[in-house]
């Protein structure tokens, strides 16, 4: 998988998770970084969601490496046999250059310490670190440069400002120094509300094209108070898709104008989040199968 130098891919030495960023780098440019690299801006991802991904990636070695080249913004997998592995990016090729196809790309901005801070991709980037370890490489996108901010408190003050970190955990509300250093299940926590909103969606809820930053994370807040977990086999996939349909049903039932959560640029409705006037029973259905999405995260 080579990187053109006709695309704005920068390359930021990989073997140094420590370097500075080269002072050219700007928002927009496209970077090579080490996973490792990557600071998480929220504490949590969903562990089951995770598990989803992985029991797949296990049983067809192609859908990981098209995930990984279309995060890449390099349209999906071109050739790669047994001994690939996205730890070594010579092992396997994909079907267009870096940054090609920007939209599933992963983002990224830096910080006053000249380091950078992961946007978007937690929950693909932490099932890529527990594959292939924190030393893979991977392509992100640049969308801010904060290294004119003063400080690392302003530093954070912007970020919330622009909704760009989320400090709310299953254990409570965090500040910024408590964040994880890394990425990957071994750093986060796990929020079952994340996974179980992950699995409703396009069944109660659809994400529109540019929707609310942490648009799951305000689902699962909501639901944190309206519908609790403890009548709920979470470990059990008969149970989870109960839970899945309990809460499909609870998104969509609920009036459209009623204000989910508050945020910086006003109330947001269910409506703004995506509700669905009704649950798509048709999607329900295969989700919860033996077959489905759910059959693969509670695959053993």
């Amino acid at each position: 998988m080579k990187t053109p130098w006709s695309l704005l891919a920068l390359l930021w030495s990989a073997g140094q998770a420590s370097a500075a960023l080269p002072a050219d780098v700007k928002a927009g440019d496209i970077v090579q970084v080490q996973l490792a690299q990557l600071h998480p801006t929220q504490a949590a991802i969903g562990y089951r969601q995770l598990d989803y991904k992985l029991h797949r990636y296990q049983a067809d070695p192609k859908k990981l490496f098209d995930d990984f080249c279309e995060s890449m913004g390099q349209k999906g997998v071109d050739k790669f046999n047994s001994k690939s592995r996205i730890s070594d990016l010579d092992s396997f090729t994909c079907k267009a250059p870096v940054g090609t196809h920007p939209g599933p790309m992963k983002t990224a901005v830096i910080a006053p310490d000249n380091a950078l801070y992961l946007t978007d991709g937690h929950h693909t980037f932490s099932n890529f670190a527990d594959i292939g370890g924190l030393k893979t490489r991977v392509q992100v996108r640049i969308t801010n440069d904060f290294r004119n901010l003063t400080s690392m408190k302003a530093f954070w003050q912007q970020m919330e400002a622009a909704h760009l970190v989320w400090l709310d955990t299953p254990k409570g509300k965090i500040t910024p120094d408590a964040l994880p250093k890394e990425l990957g299940r071994k750093h986060m926590q796990d929020d079952e509300y994340r996974s179980l909103v992950y699995f409703v969606r396009d069944i109660g809820f659809e994400k529109e094209e540019t929707p609310p930053p942490f648009l799951e994370f305000y689902w699962g807040q909501w639901l944190e108070c309206e519908l609790p977990l403890k009548s709920f086999d979470l470990h059990d996939r008969k149970g989870y898709g109960a839970a899945v349909t309990a809460i499909a049903e609870k998104i969509t039932d609920v009036p459209k104008d009623t204000v989910i959560a508050q945020s910086d640029v006003g109330p947001l409705t269910a409506e703004k989040l995506g509700a669905m006037k009704k649950v798509n029973e048709k999607k329900l259905e295969k989700l919860v199968s033996a077959e489905g999405k759910l059959g693969w995260a509670f695959k053993q």
